[in-house]
């Protein structure tokens, strides 16, 4: 793609985003026809935002096919009530463990160790990655498409602290969602109202890392990031891919989601959002 064309598709998509709009696809000279154009049209939204580099969610590469998208700054929360935009009438989400980093890593020609990646790290987190698909469901959105508007993502809650010896050898996690059913004001006659009983629902689902430890992404991603003169920031959180898929919840109502025996994370995802941003 043209440079000029690149950034009329990057401001689009920045815009779709910032006014929390869905879309259908764009012209066809305004899409990304190959990988790179994706990534093209990604890093020039990163330009052209308002907002600092939270982070990266990112996998290990498919074939020639990389996964790695941005996380923006303003989209990074670590407290409950959580503002959240609603996909399909549901809150989206994806288990996943978070790495922040404590100190940078620059961007050079020769590739960083394991043991360097390592050494940078401040700390491992439970964490939700919040999910949007921002295109019109029934639309065939190429994977270039969805790379250029950041893999679905919405932003990442950060949640309990763990080891790094406990992330690192997280391969399998069972996970445990409870949730209460939303609470139902039924007007009577004298304008009273009553709460119905509040019932709570109880999933329970196993969890394996599609790369079987959720470090191996990440040290990847660094590499990744540098050979193409992009550093690593201290502060910046990086997430390396959903154990069990998507789960749903409903928004403005309390759950908890056990990691097992790591810990639990206890949230409520806001929808409407009210004056988080």
């Amino acid at each position: 793609m043209e440079t000029s064309l690149i950034e009329v598709s990057a401001a689009l998509l920045l815009m779709r985003r910032i006014t929390h709009q869905i879309s259908a696809r764009y012209d066809a000279y305004l899409r990304p026809h190959t990988i790179e154009d994706g990534f093209a049209i990604q890093q020039a939204m990163l330009d052209q935002m308002e907002d600092t580099l939270g982070g990266w969610k990112c996998s290990l590469p498919n074939g020639d096919d990389f996964i790695v998208a941005p996380i923006l700054g303003s989209t990074v929360f670590n407290q409950s009530p959580c503002p959240i935009q609603l996909d399909e009438g549901v809150c989206k989400i994806e288990p996943e463990i978070a790495f922040k980093f404590a100190h940078d890593l620059p961007s050079r020609k020769e590739a960083y160790t394991e043991e360097e990646i390592t050494a940078a790290l401040g700390s491992a987190h439970l964490a939700l990655e919040l999910i949007q698909n921002r295109y019109v469901p029934s639309e065939e959105v190429t994977y270039y498409e969805h790379l250029a508007d950041c893999l679905f993502n919405q932003g990442v809650f950060v949640g309990p602290e763990i080891t790094l010896s406990q992330a690192f050898s997280a391969s399998e996690i069972n996970f445990t969602l409870a949730q209460s059913s939303a609470l139902l004001a039924v007007p009577s006659a004298v304008e009273s109202a009553v709460e119905s009983a509040v019932e709570s629902a109880v999933e329970i689902m196993p969890g394996k890392h599609p790369h079987l430890f959720p470090q191996r992404p990440l040290f990847w991603l660094v590499n990744f990031l540098s050979q193409r003169g992009i550093d690593i920031k201290a502060g910046q959180v990086v997430i390396t891919g959903s154990y069990a898929g998507v789960f749903e919840v409903q928004p403005n109502v309390e759950f908890s989601l056990a990691y097992g025996d790591l810990g639990s994370i206890t949230a409520t995802f806001q929808h409407p959002i009210k004056n988080h941003e």
